[in-house]
C-alpha cells in the first residue's frame, strides 16, 4: 500500500460527492469521495492518502492522460517476475510502488534511473484522517 501524508487544500462538493485536493509537499493529489461530511474532513486537515500498488499506472514521460494525479519520477528499482513486476519510483522524499504485468514492463522498456509518468485515478485514492 502506498501512503502519503498531506494537507487538504480544497474540497469541491456536489450533493454527496466530493473532490478533495491534498497538498503532498508541493504536489497536489485529488481524491473522489462519497459523503465527506460523515468523514468530517475540512480544508487544513492533515490526512494520509492511500492507494494500492495495482492502481498506479505508468506511461512514457511525453504521454498525456486525463488523470489529475500524474507525476514524472525516476525509477529506482524493478522486481521483475514471470507475470507481474513491481516498479518503485522516487517521489518527494519517499517511494511510490506500482505493480504491472511483466509484458507491460517489457513493452514500455522501463529501466532503472529513467523517468516515467505514473498516475492514479482520483477515485482510487483514499483519504485517512
Amino acid at each position: 500500500m502506498n501512503i502519503l501524508e498531506g494537507k487538504i487544500v480544497k474540497i469541491q462538493t456536489k450533493d454527496d460527492i466530493s473532490l478533495v485536493f491534498v497538498d503532498v509537499k508541493g504536489s497536489i493529489f485529488s481524491s473522489l469521495l462519497l459523503d465527506t461530511k460523515a468523514m468530517g474532513l475540512e480544508v487544513g486537515d492533515k490526512v494520509e492518502l492511500l492507494f494500492k500498488e495495482t492502481e498506479v499506472l505508468i506511461s512514457s514521460p511525453s504521454s498525456q492522460v486525463s488523470a489529475r494525479n500524474a507525476f514524472i519520477s525516476k525509477v529506482i528499482s524493478i522486481e521483475k517476475g514471470e507475470i507481474l513486476s513491481q516498479i518503485d519510483f522516487s517521489f518527494i522524499d519517499g517511494i511510490i510502488s506500482s505493480i504491472i504485468t511483466t509484458n507491460a514492463l517489457n513493452a514500455l522498456d522501463i529501466k532503472e534511473q529513467e523517468e516515467f509518468l505514473w498516475f492514479v485515478k482520483a477515485n482510487e485514492v483514499s483519504v485517512r484522517a
